[in-house]
């Protein structure tokens, strides 16, 4: 914009020179052509090309001397663009003498003066905000990376700790079954061996009642030692060790997005979901594609199976065996079935869809108010 501005201010003043000359046609025409050539020295920015405009500027002005009014836009544009050898047009200057008056001549020389020191100082300030945007650019570009590294150490952070709290969590079950549970078991045989031999009261009595403490301790330990045994599920690495054997056969794509704090019965929902869908895919898909991805919405949690299967006579028969299932829980001895995984996914406050048309897939949704935890 600077750059403009400057030859516009230059151009002006060279005009009034140029209107001095005598004759109408003489004055327009170098008004005309100068104005062009100011024009394309700002739009055309090949040193060749403008180098070819300052040369014929220069034929112009032996030609006709009043182009040499122009000279101080010639020098613009070769200190402008390195072209030093464009300021030996000064000597064009001599040559015209004859047409100058003593005041246009000092005119022309402060033009000239003007036209170098207005490209310096142009060029430097535009230089100097070429390399201020540059900085600004590569500050934000840095900060960017700088922002996303800390996400991605902040993300691997909270992953180690997650997993070494569900190693922690599993460490704890087994020592409690392990130890404490059978102690108990212990405990609760002795007792019971007791309470058959002293048969008196109110010995007998005290030993069944001291029974009946060690049982309960025992049923709240095992669901105890259950709960943290489910809690330690993670659900990725799990619905890895169920797709592992397909990847053998099938390309298999996993797109997982969801948190870590994911209630238990989704997870074991989630995961029966995709044994199911990988037994009914090798039963009747001919496909040999699978894509599985996960999605954790503020509102529900989605997940969506689908294989790239073409034979509808098979599919076919995965939608009659799909309604069999449904009439039919039976079929629920030899698996989940799709019917148990409807009424898994229901008892969520969720839904799914089944669709055998293009393809086998599977797309299960489950609201998060209403989910059990």
């Amino acid at each position: 914009m600077l750059r403009i501005l400057d030859k516009l201010l230059l151009f002006a003043m060279c005009s009034c020179l140029i209107f001095q000359l005598e004759g109408d046609y003489r004055r327009v025409v170098i008004f005309i052509i100068g104005l062009i050539v100011a024009a394309l020295t700002l739009y055309i920015e090949n040193r060749k090309v403008i180098g070819a405009l300052l040369i014929a500027m220069a034929v112009l002005c032996l030609i006709e001397p009043g182009f040499t009014f122009l000279l101080p836009l010639v020098f613009f544009d070769s200190f402008w663009f390195g072209l030093w050898w464009g300021m030996g047009f000064a000597v064009l200057f001599f040559y015209a003498l004859p047409v100058y008056q003593p005041w246009m001549t000092a005119i022309w020389l402060f033009l000239s003066l003007a036209a170098v020191l207005l490209a310096y100082c142009t060029r430097q300030a535009t230089e100097l905000k070429r390399n201020l945007i540059r900085l600004r650019d590569t500050s934000t570009e840095l900060s960017f990376v700088m922002r996303e590294k800390n996400r991605k150490l902040l993300e691997e952070q909270d992953t180690e700790i997650y997993m070494a709290t569900l190693k922690e969590r599993n460490r704890i079950a087994r020592e409690i079954h392990d130890n404490v549970g059978h102690m108990l078991s212990r405990a609760i045989l002795q007792m019971g061996a007791l309470s058959t031999v002293y048969e008196e009261e109110p010995l007998h009595g005290q030993l069944l009642k001291v029974n009946d403490t060690l049982n309960l301790a025992m049923n709240n330990i095992r669901e105890s030692v259950h709960d943290l045994h489910d809690d330690s599920v993670d659900l990725k690495q799990a619905l890895l060790e169920a797709t592992r054997e397909m990847k053998q056969h099938y390309h298999l794509d996993l797109e997982y997005d969801m948190s870590q704090n994911v209630p238990r019965k989704v997870k074991y929902c989630f995961i029966a979901a995709v044994k199911e869908a990988m037994s009914n895919i090798v039963k009747y898909s001919n496909g040999d594609r699978i894509e599985i991805v996960l999605r954790e919405h503020p509102a529900l949690y989605q997940m969506t199976i689908e294989d790239n299967g073409t034979d509808v006579e098979k599919q076919k028969k995965a939608t009659e065996q799909m309604r069999e299932e449904k009439d039919d829980l039976k079929s629920a001895a030899g698996g989940m079935g799709l019917s148990n995984m409807r009424e898994r996914v229901e008892s969520l406050g969720g839904s799914i869809h089944v669709n055998c048309e293009k393809g086998f897939k599977i797309f299960i949704s489950i609201r998060k108010k209403e989910e059990a935890v």
